[in-house]
C-alpha cells in the first residue's frame, strides 16, 4: 500500500506498488485545491446505502449540471446553472460554479468513482462502488464540517447537501428503471454543457477497450490458460 498526503490535508491511498506517482495520475490537482484547508474539516457523519442504479449513472449525473435548474432548485439558488462549467483534466474533472451571496464552490470528480464537493461551509466526499448486481451501486458518503454533528450549523448544512444527493438518487434510479426496460435510444451529448459526461464515457471506453485487447492477446493460440494475467492490468490501477 502506498499513500500521498496533500499539503492541505487530503490523504490518498493505493493498494498497488506499481501505481504511478500522484502528480502523474492527478497532474495539477494540488494546485487547483491549494486555497482550501481540509484539515479544518473533521469527519462528522459517514453514510452508506445501496442505490438502485448502476454506478456509472451516478457519475453521469454529477458530471453535468443541465438538470440542476429543475432537479436541484435550492442548489440552483446559490450556484447559478447558467455559469456552471466543467474543465476536464487528466483523470479528474474540475467543476466551476459561481455562487450568489456565498463563497464559490469547489467541485471535483476523481476518476473513476469519487467526488469532492466543498461548498456552503462543508465538504462532501462520495465513492460509488459497483455491486454484484449491475443495476445497483454501493454508495459511501462522508460529510466533513467545522461544526460538530448535532449543532444547528452542521445540521442545516447537512440537510442542504443531503437534499441535493437525494434529488440525484431519484433521478438516477428513474434513469436505471428506463434503462432496464430499454426505452432509451442513442443520441448526441452537448459538447459544452455535457463535456464532463463525454470525458467520463471516453475514459471508460478507452480503458475497457485496452483491457479487452489485452485479454484477447493473452488468449491467442500458443498461450496456455495458466499464462493469463489478472483481469485488472497495471494501466487500470490508480489512487
Amino acid at each position: 500500500m502506498r499513500s500521498h498526503l496533500t499539503p492541505n490535508g487530503l490523504l490518498f491511498l493505493t493498494l498497488s506498488d506499481e501505481t504511478c506517482s500522484f502528480e502523474e495520475f492527478f497532474p495539477g490537482f494540488e494546485e487547483s485545491t491549494a486555497h482550501a484547508d481540509f484539515t479544518e474539516l473533521p469527519l462528522r457523519r459517514p453514510l452508506k446505502y445501496i442505490a438502485d442504479n448502476n454506478w456509472k449513472a451516478t457519475v453521469d449525473a454529477y458530471q453535468e449540471c443541465l438538470h440542476c435548474a429543475y432537479a436541484h432548485p435550492e442548489f440552483a439558488k446559490t450556484f447559478k446553472p447558467a455559469g456552471y462549467k466543467v474543465i476536464n483534466k487528466h483523470n479528474y474533472s474540475q467543476h466551476i460554479a459561481t455562487a450568489t451571496g456565498a463563497d464559490d464552490g469547489l467541485f471535483f470528480f476523481l476518476f473513476p468513482n469519487c467526488s469532492l464537493s466543498l461548498y456552503a461551509g462543508g465538504l462532501t466526499c462520495w465513492r460509488i462502488n459497483p455491486s454484484k448486481k449491475p443495476e445497483q451501486a454501493r454508495m459511501e458518503f462522508d460529510y466533513y464540517h467545522k461544526a460538530p454533528a448535532g449543532s444547528d450549523e452542521f445540521e442545516k448544512w447537512y440537510d442542504f447537501t443531503r437534499n441535493v444527493a437525494v434529488e440525484d438518487i431519484e433521478l438516477c434510479e428513474k434513469t436505471q428503471a428506463n434503462l432496464n426496460v430499454g426505452i432509451y435510444s442513442e443520441g448526441l451529448l452537448n459538447p459544452q454543457k455535457e463535456n464532463g459526461v463525454i470525458y467520463f464515457h471516453s475514459r471508460i471506453l478507452e480503458l475497457c477497450s485496452a483491457q479487452m485487447e489485452k485479454d484477447e492477446a493473452m488468449q491467442s493460440p500458443g498461450r496456455s490458460f495458466g499464462e493469463r494475467e489478472p483481469p485488472l492490468s497495471k494501466g487500470l490501477t490508480s489512487y
